[in-house]
């Protein structure tokens, strides 16, 4: 055989690995989450297409598609993703966050720290002696909380909720928890450096069941925690003095990109 036999053999070789390995990657990018979905039509048709999909996607790729169009209705997904396959949902939709997330985050983290000075002054408002007892009552026993109510703050508020926890016989776990609400508008307001008295009925009129239990009314000892929630806290004018709890929201982007990561492969 001569060198030019043999030369002309190799590039043979060579072109079919190529064209074997071409073929094999178009066959890898031609399964079912390549497959068209039809969104432009009735929901019938939609639900047809993306069920003989989906009865050949992997768990995998399930998983991705499911997570990519939650919250969408076919009118949306149509708008967004025309008549796309699985893989160019889930691609657009990881796009879309890696693209917005991080801008929205940063925004976020601003707002939070030119709220730090509201949010510092608001932890001088507290709820001092919080204490528990079950009343009697038409309906039976009727859970409730009294506490002095400090605003150290320099803020009038007019309106505040608060966290309660109930404790019992020592416990490292609360046995009842609930959220009770100050309307400090019959006082004129509570005033920076005033105090007062407040008394909250645990569910209202007939009382939350899960704070009289028996255990709870068989209890040797229970304490009492009230925490403000600091988003609840209202000025004169009704307006809240922190937003929308900020970090929350910059949890559930960061947990979208996450989750944007694990399906990167699709």
């Amino acid at each position: 055989m001569s060198e030019h036999e043999y030369q002309s053999i190799s590039t043979i070789g060579i072109r079919r690995v190529l064209i074997l390995a071409a073929t094999a990657l178009i066959a890898a990018c031609g399964g079912p989450a390549d497959k068209k979905m039809v969104t432009n039509g009735t929901q019938e048709q939609y639900r047809a297409s993306i069920d003989a999909i989906d009865a050949e996607l992997n768990a995998h790729e399930r998983a991705a598609f499911n997570w990519a169009v939650s919250g969408m209705d076919l009118e949306k997904l149509n708008k967004t993703y025309p008549n796309a396959s699985v893989r160019q949902v889930v691609r657009g939709h990881i796009r879309q966050l890696k693209e917005g997330n991080p801008d929205e985050i940063g925004k976020l983290r601003e707002q939070i720290k030119e709220q730090l000075p509201t949010a510092a002054e608001l932890q001088k408002i507290r709820a001092v002696d919080p204490a528990f007892r079950l009343e009697d009552s038409f309906f039976g026993k009727k859970p409730i909380i009294t506490a002095r109510i400090v605003n150290g703050s320099a803020l009038p508020l007019s309106e505040a909720s608060w966290n309660a926890a109930l404790y019992i016989n020592g416990d490292a776990q609360p046995v009842a928890t609930s959220k009770v609400r100050s309307d400090f508008r019959s006082i004129e307001g509570l005033k920076p450096n005033h105090q007062v008295t407040a008394r909250f009925t645990v569910g209202f009129v007939k009382g939350d069941r899960s704070w009289t239990t028996l255990a709870i009314r068989q209890a040797t000892s229970t304490r009492l925690e009230l925490e403000m929630i600091s988003d609840t806290a209202l000025d004169f004018s009704d307006k809240a003095y922190l937003s929308t709890d900020h970090q929350k929201r910059i949890d559930f982007l960061e947990s979208q990109l996450k989750q944007a990561l694990e399906f990167e492969d699709i």
